[in-house]
């Protein structure tokens, strides 16, 4: 419990508070009675009562050690409650955190997709993970877009927050937004770590915790540890290639898949080509071009295009499927590789220690044939024109409020969309005419798509 509640709950007060909101309306069975706090003045106010058990019931289950549901499922089937208030110790600290499918940076908009890879946290004793999914599942428009609930206890607030963010730097997600990297952030904030805890906490801090565009210091952060991310990609591709290939060499390239692989005068090199986008620049598309030599030891040596990057050694162990045991620098760490296709493109995410990294490439290069060539192409991407309004998530067209032809000013309400219980506006970019808008009410549209432009009058 933060340092605040304790002072203004030091004997149980809403405890007792509770039972008596229970007994004044002769409620019997599992209920939730919330209170809300004033940390100026130290008063706390009844807001409401569920008489359900609330989404955050597992807090309360890893602290009191008891199956509340079960307990729900009991009284309603007629039995007395197994224990009494006064049974019931509370031990320790739990938190839990939703992981959502949804984009953050466009104010946590509900996203739809498939999980084209999905690795929870295992869980023990002190880890708990409540999913209704699995990894092919689609989240679509339809529903709730929460995908788990990651809940972890600890002997005190200090050790169970130790817990929730080891957990969530390993909690593996690919396929579609998540909000996994902004938990983390928050987990991670001083604020958060103190239990300054309020209402408007991520309002507050909001510099922290959101990515701060044109952040030049950051920028170059983000693309250094990128560029690591990029040579343990590289390295751990050719190693997962070798140890499927020793089953069935592929005719005409044996040569480079003998370990180590024979080369005259020379290592044996060859060159790859990534995407990543860096969220700290405008135009955030940064391409990374790798040369990998294989060594006599067996170790790769990862060489980039960009002169301001080391070269850097590797040696690395497939311990199978997903899993890499790698050391570079000096420093052995486990990483985990994950790919899918989807639009002519290759997406490969790599996630090792507190890092998660989202690269991409293009279908063509296929790295089998493209051993010791390097073919320049042209990854500029088409870029929408002014004025072009986005579909800024997958959902249902409830509203609209304009014509094609109309005159519209900069901020006028366009159009009302409707996903997952969530209502969202789009307005006008700028002001000017509408053209091309042929969207009627109930007209479902996907996330991104071209809805409408509005062109200067």
């Amino acid at each position: 419990m933060p340092r605040v509640l304790k002072r203004i709950f030091p004997n149980g007060r809403t405890k007792t508070l509770t039972r008596f909101s229970a007994k004044a309306v002769g409620y019997y069975n599992a209920g939730t009675v919330e209170f809300i706090v004033d940390t100026l003045s130290g008063e706390f106010y009844f807001m409401e009562m569920n008489t359900r058990l609330q989404v955050e019931h597992p807090v309360t289950e890893m602290i009191v050690g008891q199956d509340l549901v079960e307990w729900q499922i009991r009284v309603a089937n007629g039995e007395s409650l197994p224990l009494g208030q006064e049974q019931i110790p509370l031990l320790g600290h739990a938190f839990e955190a939703r992981i959502y499918a949804e984009n953050v940076p466009k104010g946590f908009l509900p996203a739809t997709g498939v999980l084209q890879y999905y690795r929870p946290i295992p869980v023990s004793a002190s880890v708990r993970v409540e999913t209704g999914v699995e990894e092919g599942d689609t989240v679509s428009m339809h529903y709730d877009p929460m995908i788990a609930k990651l809940v972890v206890w600890g002997e005190n607030r200090s050790a169970a927050l130790v817990k929730l963010k080891d957990s969530l730097s390993k909690f593996q997600v690919a396929g579609l937004p998540t909000n996994i990297e902004f938990l983390y952030k928050l987990a991670n904030h001083r604020a958060f770590e103190n239990g300054e805890l309020e209402t408007h906490f991520i309002d507050q801090f909001k510099d922290d915790l959101f990515v701060q565009q044109n952040d030049l210091v950051s920028a170059e952060a983000a693309y250094d540890a990128a560029k690591h991310s990029a040579a343990l990609v590289a390295a751990c591709i050719c190693e997962k290639e070798h140890t499927l290939v020793k089953k069935s060499p592929p005719g005409g390239l044996s040569v480079w898949y003998t370990h180590p692989p024979f080369r005259l005068n020379h290592y044996a090199t060859r060159t790859i080509e990534l995407e990543w986008e860096n969220e700290y620049r405008d135009n955030n598309s940064e391409h990374l071009t790798l040369s990998i030599s294989h060594l006599p030891n067996g170790n790769y040596l990862i060489k980039m295009e960009e002169n301001d990057f080391p070269a850097i050694e590797v040696a690395i162990t497939h311990l199978g499927d997903h899993d890499f045991r790698v050391e570079a620098d000096g420093i052995s760490k486990s990483v985990n590789l994950a790919s899918y296709f989807t639009d002519k493109t290759e997406h490969i995410h790599i996630w090792h220690g507190s890092d998660h990294h989202h690269f991409k490439q293009k279908v063509g290069l296929n790295l089998l044939h493209n051993l010791e060539t390097h073919q320049h192409r042209n990854h500029e991407s088409a870029s929408h024109p002014p004025g072009t309004v986005i579909a800024p998530m997958a959902g249902l067209v409830v509203k609209v409020l304009v014509k094609d032809g109309m005159k519209v000013e900069e901020g006028q309400p366009l159009i009302v969309m409707e996903a997952m219980k969530m209502e969202h506006v789009i307005k006008a970019p700028t002001s000017g005419v509408v053209s091309g808008l042929q969207l009627t009410p109930g007209q479902q549209v996907n996330d991104n798509s071209v809805l409408f432009k509005v062109k200067a009058a």
